[in-house]
């Protein structure tokens, strides 16, 4: 969960009053050297306004007394690019659900994991719902340039990490499963198996998103102009990407959990609605204000100011060592 210590604000502010007022006598103290004693005391402001993680307005979340771990697994391979959920990318109807997961389950720990060549921890296990929004509306396709090939079990070992953790420190809260992916599979060897992790979940649902005709796939790439092109298949054509429901269904079975395929005007709602009721009730009409944080914008400026200083003091040692042998030699 991410909260405050009640402590945490006094300490921030004490130590930031002690730190800025001694910056503030130094700029007195040391005419020479004002501009450095500026740039800390500058430092020291920005530290102090990041600590307490400032964040925008960004919409409204239900609150909710539900208990559970809510593990969301999101494929963010090329192939999710592929424009056949309607007209838009298969992202935009993962991006969507994961909302809607996020409003069902609000007040559960959520935690988010996305997978294309490798997989990461996007979000650890968190309370914030907002957080888990933003993130996951943040989410972009793999660049095209860097795949290596996607395995449908590439958050396999990381799921088991994270289910294995948090049961250890919290046993009595079930265990919720979401698997959102088009089930290819371009990697060389065959996928890992999730049979070994069944026991470790009590419910959830394997969410097949894509068509049986398929769809054509902008680049993913750093270049803009790059982004505007398709994807090309060895013939020179436009390479089109196919949902594989036979692979999401067989992960599915492995799971112990239900398959349910996904499309535009589809609502999930009903099949959340009774999964998240099992631990604990969500009131939807009830709703607080969500947070969009921004504490990671002071870190830019920040880390501009630590290489100002380090230079600054790398310049220092440099023409103290040069003035020393000459004092020796008197």
């Amino acid at each position: 969960m991410l909260s405050f210590h009640p402590t945490l604000p006094i300490v921030v502010i004490a130590v930031g009053a002690l730190a800025l007022g001694l910056c503030l006598w130094q700029l007195v103290a040391a005419r020479g050297r004002r501009l450095a004693w500026m740039r800390r005391a500058l430092l020291v402001l920005l530290a102090v306004a990041m600590a307490f993680r400032p964040a925008l307005p960004g919409g409204e979340v239900p609150t909710a007394s539900i208990q559970a771990r809510v593990f969301v697994m999101i494929d963010t391979s090329q192939s999710v690019a592929a424009e056949d959920w309607g007209t838009e990318p298969r992202l935009t109807g993962m991006q969507a659900d994961v909302v809607e997961i996020a409003r069902s389950f609000a007040g559960a720990d959520i935690s988010v994991i996305s997978f294309d060549s490798q997989a990461s921890l996007r979000v650890p296990l968190t309370d914030d719902g907002s957080a888990v929004i933003e993130m996951v509306r943040a989410l972009r396709p793999e660049i095209a340039l860097q795949s290596r090939g996607t395995s449908v079990a590439a958050a396999h070992d990381l799921l088991r990490t994270e289910l294995e953790r948090s049961a250890a420190e919290d046993p009595n809260s079930p265990a919720v499963v979401f698997y959102l992916g088009d089930g290819e599979h371009t990697a060389e060897e065959e996928p890992q198996s999730f049979d070994d992790l069944a026991g470790q979940i009590d419910r959830g649902l394997v969410l097949g998103y894509g068509t049986e005709q398929g769809g054509r796939m902008r680049v993913s790439s750093f270049d803009a102009g790059q982004q505007q092109q398709y994807l090309q298949d060895p013939a020179g054509g436009d390479a089109i990407s196919r949902i594989d429901e036979g692979r999401l269904r067989g992960i599915a079975d492995q799971l112990g959990i239900t398959y349910l395929h996904r499309a535009p005007g589809l609502p999930i709602e009903d099949a959340l609605g009774p999964m998240a009721a099992l631990d604990g009730e969500a009131n939807l009409d009830r709703t607080e204000e969500a947070r969009l944080e921004v504490a990671w914008i002071f870190g830019i400026p920040i880390a501009l100011l630590l290489a100002w200083e380090g230079f600054s003091l790398a310049r220092s040692l440099r023409t103290t060592s040069g003035i020393l042998p000459k004092r020796e030699q008197r």
